[in-house]
């Protein structure tokens, strides 16, 4: 296999990324309706089993970004892709209960491994700045979910096997694609032999410290849109389900336009547009929140989301690229793991609170309290830049 040595080609990376997400949207999105309906499970037990899938993912993405470093990535990444493949097949052979379950613990591992190990990558991509790279990663990780939750359904009517068939499909042309392209020669892996003896400077890990708490608070909140909000507009609102699942449609269609028009005013690759970005989208989070409180038809819902994923273009993207400023080239696969793991753990985190401050206080105080949650990441969020931010090492 002939090597490349013109370092990694960003148009591979976002390939991988769509067919991984792509691939991934064919099972996540079943999980609720199918251990229920089919399986016959309790909602507690299906919350259990999103926890384990969650804190695989956080797990997952931890490991793979700190082999990036040590490792030859190559072989991290190969590895991911082939694990998923078994995982598919398994799924294919054993989706009763509780082999489901045991099975998709397994795939939240690789899938955070797996996202863990393409953002690493995305730190080894030339010629691009890193706030472009992690925009695109973010499109293009966007699109595929959204153009595979769109098939999930007509598929789903002919047998819950078929969703497997297609994702196993997609990781094995996946599979193909890194065995051809992936295997570039990384300056670090000759040049820095020792991560782990690097040390950060303190400003700079003091700010990533706020970086992975901000995305851990944050998406404790977001995550109320998959459970939360589906049940009280259905169950507390009486409103059909089809209206939830046109805001979902309305959050993917908005992701790529919002992008297109990022990436053609060039805003991600400049610095204070990033920090413009990161000030107003954290705040629109907390308004969107408080608007949800308010909401009591569909038309609410539709502005609550339409502020939401407005608020998620600007952030989500931006908060790794920031973290790749602040890293060496020695460690930003570590940092790039928990990055990635962040979001896991808010979504592991997300329906437990949720659901006490429901039980507790009702579902509006819940989405008041999720709003004076991301105030507050935003308040320590923006303290802490001003602080430290000056004193802190660039290395890109």
């Amino acid at each position: 296999m002939a090597k490349n040595t013109a370092g990694l080609s960003l148009k591979w990376l976002l390939i991988v990324s769509f067919i991984n997400n792509f691939g991934m949207g064919f099972v996540w999105p079943l999980t609720s309706v199918y251990l229920h309906s089919e399986l016959h499970q309790s909602m507690v037990t299906i919350g259990w089993v999103l926890l384990a899938n969650s804190a695989g993912q956080a797990l997952g993405s931890a490991i793979s970004g700190a082999l990036f470093d040590k490792f030859k990535p190559i072989n991290i990444i190969k590895f991911g892709v082939g694990m998923m493949i078994l995982i598919q097949l398994g799924l294919f052979f054993y989706h009763g209960w509780p082999s489901y379950a045991i099975f998709l613990a397994f795939y939240g591992l690789m899938a955070g491994w797996m996202g863990g190990i393409i953002n690493a990558y995305g730190t080894s991509v030339h010629h691009y700045d890193g706030r472009f790279v992690y925009n695109m990663l973010y499109f293009t990780a966007n699109f595929g979910m959204v153009f595979a939750t769109s098939l999930v359904g007509p598929i789903y009517s002919f047998g819950v096997q078929w969703l497997f068939v297609v994702a196993l499909l997609m990781y094995t042309i996946l599979f193909i694609i890194v065995y051809l392209n992936f295997d570039v020669p990384l300056e670090r892996h000759v040049t820095e032999h020792s991560s782990s003896k690097m040390t950060l400077p303190r400003a700079n890990a003091i700010m990533i410290g706020v970086v992975i708490v901000a995305l851990i608070g944050i998406w404790i909140a977001y995550f109320q849109w998959n459970g939360s909000i589906s049940v009280y507009m259905e169950s507390v609102l009486k409103l059909p389900l089809w209206q939830y699942s046109m805001l979902w449609t309305i959050n993917g269609g908005l992701v790529v336009i919002f992008q297109l028009i990022i990436n053609a005013l060039n805003l991600s690759t400049n610095t204070r547009a990033m920090w413009l970005e990161l000030i107003i989208g954290m705040a629109l989070f907390v308004g969107a929140f408080f608007s949800i409180s308010f909401a009591k038809d569909f038309a609410g819902f539709v502005l609550a989301m339409v502020i939401t994923t407005i608020a998620e273009v600007m952030v989500f993207p931006m908060l790794p690229a920031l973290v790749n400023e602040l890293t060496p080239a020695a460690v930003k696969g570590r940092y790039q793991g928990l990055v990635t793991a962040a979001p896991s753990m808010g979504r592991a985190i997300g329906p437990v609170v949720g659901g006490f401050m429901i039980d507790a206080h009702g579902y509006i105080n819940m989405f008041r309290a999720m709003a004076l949650l991301v105030a507050g990441v935003y308040v320590i969020f923006i303290g802490i830049a001003l602080l430290v931010m000056r004193r802190t090492k660039r290395y890109v």
